[in-house]
């Protein structure tokens, strides 16, 4: 019985692919995430703005980068599994 449960799974994930709109999608929005947190950074240090509700600038680029490599990951983890599975068109 177990063996049967494994051979299941081990079909079901051969078959998960990502569609490439949707790769795309989220590959936009990641590398978004990087660049919005590069600028942020980028403005602190350059200008060193003082913003009144974040008087902690150094926690502030903290959460940035920790966006940066939470954003870096997921794109790493995308291309992992699903960067050259292109799923089949079909035509109704």
């Amino acid at each position: 019985m177990e063996i049967i449960q494994k051979e299941r799974w081990q079909n079901c994930l051969e078959k998960m692919e990502m569609n490439d709109k949707l790769r795309t999608v989220l590959k936009k929005r990641y590398e978004a995430e990087i660049e919005d947190a590069k600028y942020k950074i980028h403005c602190f240090s350059e200008q060193e703005l003082l913003i009144p509700e974040h008087p902690d600038i150094t926690a502030e680029v903290d959460k940035l980068l920790d966006k940066m490599s939470q954003a870096e990951e997921k794109l790493a983890v995308m291309e992992l599994h699903y960067g050259k599975t292109v799923t089949p068109k079909q035509v109704l």
